[in-house]
């Protein structure tokens, strides 16, 4: 008998290693995480991709072709700093905040806040100098400069995610636990494009004009986000442990609107027109088509905003955040 008493205490001796690294009561949890997403939220990286495309068609694409028809008697050198061109977002840095219990050895509820904040910010400054000697152009045969672009577009996107959550370990072998995470919640967002536009010609003679141009819209709105990610956590010391996690969300928004502003002003070497300004308050983002015809070719371009309303309506903007994304961070055992 004894010895059957102690080859049991053996067996589980030896099993040791591999029991739970967590509490088998009830326990109460806190979690903090940093992660880096993908993103790709085309309704609002389209309006920056469409004056990118116009500012190539109104300018080089025109130019290129008068300088093929011309024989030679029209020609232009670009000049472009280096980091010129509009850039999109295209990624995000979401910190999450969970807090928790745990339902026994496998499973555990918790109610959580994520935060995702991104914006970019870029330039597009382009000079063409020309020179134009056709002999039967209206203006008179000669070099001009034509400075264009956009000294500042700025995309921004921001969203508060509060979440409920179920968290499930799959596979326990003492200090690892491998498992999987599923959360839902609102998402609150918000969103703002900021775009500044010029235009200026010097002539040779002197002679120069201007305009320059500011648009700002700002749009908030709510819809459900879900998230499932793969989840791997590492037992530093008791009641604390590493987890990573890999996954992917859905946080995408489709009724959105806000105020917004545009300013024009136009100038010359005599003298400056008043400045024009637009406010609105409450107006709707959609998304629209542009059609624009040139004697070199024509163009046609998805615009973005809650300024559009003299263009072809193609539909309701949508906001779309979702992305695979990995995330750290670490959990406390209270």
């Amino acid at each position: 008998m004894k010895t059957h008493r102690v080859a049991i205490v053996l067996f589980f001796m030896a099993l040791a290693p591999g029991l739970p690294a967590r509490p088998t009561q009830r326990s109460w949890f806190v979690e903090c995480s940093a992660g880096f997403a993908l993103l790709s939220p085309a309704d609002l990286n389209a309006r920056l991709e469409a004056q990118q495309a116009r500012a190539d068609f109104l300018y080089r694409d025109n130019y290129d072709a008068q300088q093929r028809l011309s024989g030679g008697a029209f020609t232009y050198a670009l000049e472009e700093p280096a980091g010129s061109g509009l850039q999109g977002l295209g990624n995000g840095f979401p910190l999450s905040l969970r807090f928790g219990r745990a339902l026994g050895r496998r499973a555990a509820v918790f109610i959580g806040l994520q935060f995702l904040d991104r914006s970019r910010s870029s330039f597009l400054q382009r000079t063409y100098r020309v020179s134009d000697l056709r002999p039967d152009q209206v203006t008179p045969p000669g070099a001009f400069v034509v400075e264009t672009g956009f000294p500042e577009y700025l995309l921004a996107a921001r969203a508060w995610i509060p979440q409920l959550g179920l968290r499930l370990d799959l596979l326990r072998r003492r200090p690892w636990t491998a498992g999987m995470r599923l959360a839902i919640g609102p998402m609150f967002a918000s969103l703002r494009t900021l775009e500044s536009q010029y235009y200026k010609r010097t002539d040779a003679d002197g002679y120069w004009s201007e305009w320059r141009q500011v648009v700002d819209m700002k749009g908030r709105g709510a819809a459900v986000a879900l998230e499932a990610a793969a989840r791997l956590e590492l037992e530093v010391v008791p009641r604390l442990s590493l987890f990573a996690e890999g996954g992917y969300a859905l946080r995408r928004g489709s009724r959105f609107s806000g105020p917004g502003s545009f300013a024009y002003q136009y100038r010359d070497v005599h003298a400056a027109q008043n400045p024009q300004r637009l406010l609105w308050e409450d107006a709707e983002w959609r998304v629209r088509r542009v059609e624009i015809q040139r004697d070199w070719g024509s163009l046609t371009y998805v615009l973005s905003g809650n300024d559009l309303a003299s263009y072809a309506d193609t539909g309701r903007f949508r906001l779309d955040l979702s992305g695979w994304g990995l995330a750290a961070g670490l959990s406390w055992l209270l």
